[in-house]
């Protein structure tokens, strides 16, 4: 009977912990990447810092709880980079691969900071994706809200744009 008590009371403290330490220790990685026609089109750039469990960003809010005009996400490698566009449909941005954020989910290690050393050491490859959110807005994007999950928890990440 004790040893069943421990073994419950310990799991329970384990679900506990680990609960805790994800939730105080957010995985998601993001920042303002680039912009233009005044910040009505806007590049943010995001990874997942963590090792296991892949995120799923669920929504995307601007300025006053705006949903953006138009939003994708874009998946590229370091040889390739991103675009800033206002229109995903032209020729130039057929080149790039841009995904709806509904069907698009972030692979671990993918921390734009990692991604960076890895071209600076000259070790990154094709098979190194990167990630990042394409909006446009009627009118100048001065705050972005992304929520997501990561291992079933919800997490919310607030960007304010200088």
């Amino acid at each position: 009977m004790k040893k069943s008590l421990i073994i419950v009371i310990s799991a329970i403290i384990l679900l506990v912990g680990t609960y805790t330490f994800i939730k105080f220790n957010p995985p998601l990685s993001a920042y303002s990447s680039g912009y233009a026609m005044d910040r009505k089109v806007l590049l943010v750039e995001i990874g997942n810092k963590s090792p296991i469990g892949n995120l799923k960003i669920e929504e995307i809010l601007v300025n006053n709880n705006d949903s953006p005009l138009q939003l994708k996400v874009q998946v590229s490698h370091h040889m390739q980079g991103f675009v800033i566009s206002d229109n995903f449909d032209r020729e130039v941005e057929s080149e790039y691969t841009f995904e709806d954020l509904e069907t698009t989910v972030i692979q671990p290690n993918t921390d734009p900071q990692k991604q960076i050393n890895k071209v600076k050491d000259g070790t990154a490859t094709e098979e190194d994706i990167i990630y990042a959110l394409s909006f446009i807005h009627e009118e100048s994007i001065n705050q972005v809200t992304i929520k997501y999950r990561h291992l079933g928890i919800s997490h919310k990440k607030t960007l304010f744009m200088n």
